[in-house]
């Protein structure tokens, strides 16, 4: 028995091989040209220069939308400080004894909150709201912060944003108010 047949209850039986050998005379298959490995007549591939053309085409879309995040992280990171500078702000003056003192602390909480910050144009606003000052009463804070968007405007966004911060504590009901 020769090393190219197999023996099988029926007889032997040829091993087949690549197609076109000896053993399994098939025709070979032929092979489609595909496009992308076509050549024109100097021998330069069809698609030589897509992928530059793609990179200069997408280049700008890819800045655009990263500077968008970038500016959008700037806002949500600026409302953050800013509820973070109100709520402050609203603690300090609760604890107060009257409207007064209440506004100065208000307002020197919300500018120790926002002294690391360089994007505040101007440091932050506050607005203290004394309508239901009385023991157990609340006292409501508002932050106004103008943001330093430059650079950015490019995209869409303005040079500067104005972001507003509201928190509310409560009064102490067996503090006494004046």
């Amino acid at each position: 028995m020769s090393p190219r047949t197999a023996t099988n209850p029926r007889g032997p039986r040829a091993v087949a091989s690549s197609p076109g050998t000896a053993t399994n005379p098939v025709e070979p298959r032929a092979v489609a040209s595909s496009p992308r490995t076509a050549t024109d007549p100097v021998g330069r591939r069809a698609d030589a220069g897509t992928m530059s053309l793609e990179l200069v085409l997408l280049t700008p879309v890819l800045v655009a939308f990263m500077m968008l995040m970038v500016g959008l992280g700037r806002i949500v990171e600026a409302q953050s400080q800013v509820d973070g500078a109100a709520r402050d702000a609203a603690r300090s003056a609760s604890v107060s004894r009257d409207r007064g003192s209440a506004r100065v602390a208000a307002d020197d909480a919300a500018k120790a909150t926002m002294s690391g910050t360089k994007w505040c144009r101007g440091g932050p606003r506050t607005d203290p709201d004394f309508r239901d000052w009385r023991q157990g009463g609340q006292v409501t804070v508002t932050v106004r912060c103008d943001i330093d968007l430059g650079g950015l405007s490019l995209i869409g966004l303005g040079a500067s944003k104005t972001m507003v911060g509201t928190a509310t504590a409560p009064l102490d009901t067996l503090r006494r108010i004046d």
